[in-house]
């Protein structure tokens, strides 16, 4: 472990062997929780990752801001970002930002995802599933459930609530990929930051059209809504509106299908905990839960300190980063009560995986939704499931899970 540098926090090619990382993180937890790291291309941040800093952190917004700087990209990045689109981040979604403007824009949408409208969506949402796992059957008992399934399930379920055809899906999956993994894109010909600007043109150009055709022509989905929402009076001005598209239409899939593979991966390594479920099928939505926190797909957010603080005996300035890490919250001891164990009847969990306050995630009542679904439906059906070679991850430090999860299973006749 003590041969591990604190930097692979922040590198993109170290989270595909999370291993690593989770010995990192419980590392700094014990013995660092609040430790500066100094990487080579990304400007100094403190590392978080003991829960209560983490929760005090994202509690206290007019201390820690979620502006100007949200997630650690390269420092050569950031500034061709500022070049470019004036902001170093490249979009400004609602992740990216604080007071009234983020909880303005933020209400434009909120009510799709509340739980009153994603009870109504139950239904579909279990058609849709059901619709995968019938993929699986077709497939002769093996797949890679991750790219095969998973990749595509909440793809589906969300690009339908925007607007987005079924005949674009491959299209978004290629540039959600690229724009949250753009090391894992990069070539001789490209590096990783011409893969991301590449990627945030593409996004730009695709949803300028989407939103073009939704205010000649609304519909009843979300895309129409944002197309045709005022603030102050105006409409959403150009770069806020591609960066809320992008926000729904890659966050609103690619964290869930990290924890419906890795969920997966969980019940196959617990047999004990898939028979519970079997046996009590009551135990589904805090299965769902545990699914999330378990793989917490989103792996850190950046906040700036806007003014000298202290934090944990530790002297934070004006204009310092802090990372917050939320992996590590979520195996927190002084938390979380057996945090290493995977529980499917684990009650009331208090993890991190969503975020906490006022930047908690839009789509979580929708995540626990599809995963609870998907599972509900998948495993009574089941005679068997296994393993079926060596998982892989993708290469980010942001957003990352899974991207392959060979699998070979009977159903029951």
């Amino acid at each position: 472990m003590g041969g591990l540098s604190d930097s692979i926090l922040s590198d993109a090619m170290s989270y595909t062997r999370p291993a690593d990382i989770s010995a990192k993180l419980a590392e700094l937890r014990e013995h660092r929780p609040i430790c500066l790291i100094e990487p080579e291309d990304i400007r100094p941040y403190w590392a978080i990752t003991r829960y209560e800093d983490i929760r005090y952190i994202e509690s206290n917004p007019e201390l820690f801001s979620a502006e100007p700087r949200a997630v650690l990209i390269l420092e050569a990045l950031e500034k061709l970002n500022q070049e470019r689109f004036g902001e170093i981040m490249g979009v400004k979604t609602l992740v990216h930002m604080d007071g009234e403007r983020h909880l303005a824009l933020r209400k434009i949408t909120r009510d799709w995802f509340m739980p009153a409208n994603i009870a109504k969506m139950r239904g579909h949402v279990a058609e849709l599933a059901e619709s995968f796992i019938e993929r699986m059957k077709d497939m002769d008992g093996e797949c890679d459930f991750a790219s095969d399934i998973a990749f595509w399930y909440p793809l589906r379920v969300v690009l339908q609530l925007i607007g987005i055809p079924e005949s674009d899906e491959a299209h978004i999956l290629d540039l959600t990929q690229r724009l949250f993994a753009p090391e894992g894109f990069a070539s001789a010909e490209k590096d990783s930051m011409t893969v991301f600007m590449e990627c945030v043109q593409a996004m730009a150009e695709y949803f300028t059209v989407l939103a073009d055709d939704r205010r000649a022509a609304p519909r009843d989905d979300i895309a129409s809504v944002l197309a045709n929402a005022r603030l102050d009076g105006e409409l959403i001005d150009p770069f806020t509106l591609t960066s809320y598209f992008v926000l729904l239409a890659t966050a609103g899939h690619d964290t869930t299908s990290a924890t419906i593979a890795g969920g997966l991966q969980a019940l196959i390594q617990n047999p004990a905990q898939r028979k519970a479920l079997l046996d009590d099928p009551s135990l589904y939505p805090a299965a769902a839960d545990e699914c999330v926190r378990w793989v917490t797909p989103v792996k850190h957010f950046a906040r700036t300190v806007l003014a000298d603080t202290e934090l944990r005996g530790v002297s934070l300035k004006k204009g310092d980063t802090v990372a917050m890490f939320f992996e590590a919250a979520n195996r927190d001891g002084d938390a979380i009560p057996q945090p290493e164990v995977f529980d499917v009847s684990r009650k009331a969990s208090k993890h991190l995986a969503f975020g906490q306050g006022r930047h908690n995630c839009l789509g979580m009542h929708l995540a626990r939704m599809e995963v609870e679904t998907f599972l509900r439906l998948l495993l009574p059906q089941l005679e068997s499931i296994e393993l079926n070679g060596e998982p892989a991850y993708i290469p980010s430090h942001f957003v990352s899970g899974l991207s392959s999860l060979p699998i070979k299973y009977k159903f029951k006749a």
